[in-house]
């Protein structure tokens, strides 16, 4: 599955603008008083003004293999500890990867993440293949994974096994991350809420396909 486009809602798009073009340096495609649209590799990155609250979501970006150390680096952010006090860097090893987390200004829990088994290699063009996860919250996991793979031909994650708070619906290019609301988002505390995204992808038949997170 690839993301093509992600729609995300925040209460202060000014600062969320700066944040992704000045500090992860992501180009600009159009920008409006209510809405600020990114490219991240071959995913939009929309964030639309709202004046309603919002939960933290949870994103991920596919970065390259081994440059994680390298992008602690040159993006000065807000990184998470993985497990123990100044440890940044999480290792998957069922799934392959390698990961960090940090913070942007809307509390969003934003990851960068390597995959061996995603073809992902650093370009001129920038430094992030595509958006390659998003958070997706329901009181009941199972009966969502099933919806998505009824509705929309998904599959389970080959490497990650389905428990009744948790549950991973793609591929390595692109994941729908299933939490039971309350379950917190790893290594935070912040708890896991319903929030309000639409995604456009293509599917794994090569059609496109759009998702939105408050149906069902």
């Amino acid at each position: 599955m690839r993301i093509t486009r992600l729609e995300l809602k925040t209460n202060q798009l000014a600062t969320i603008h700066q944040f992704y073009s000045r500090q992860l340096g992501l180009p600009v495609l159009a920008h409006v008083p209510s809405m600020v649209i990114f490219q991240a590799g071959w995913t939009e990155l929309v964030f639309r003004q709202t004046y309603l609250p919002t939960a933290p979501y949870h994103f991920a970006f596919n970065v390259p293999l081994y440059t994680l150390e390298q992008y602690q680096l040159w993006f000065d952010l807000p990184y998470i500890d993985a497990g123990s006090p100044g440890d940044r860097i999480a290792n998957f090893a069922d799934w392959k990867a390698r990961a960090s987390y940090f913070f942007d200004p809307d509390g969003n829990i934003v990851e960068f993440i390597e995959r061996r088994d995603a073809a992902c290699e650093e370009s001129a063009s920038g430094y992030f293949q595509c958006i390659s996860e998003i958070g997706l919250v329901k009181e009941d996991v199972k009966a969502t994974a099933t919806w998505l793979q009824q509705e929309y031909g998904l599959t389970p994650f080959s490497k990650s096994k389905p428990i009744p708070d948790f549950s991973a619906i793609g591929d390595d290019y692109g994941l729908l991350i299933l939490a039971k609301m309350g379950r917190p988002w790893l290594f935070t505390d912040c708890k896991a809420m319903p929030t309000r995204w639409l995604m456009e992808f293509i599917d794994p038949t090569g059609n496109y396909a759009r998702i939105d997170s408050g149906a069902e």
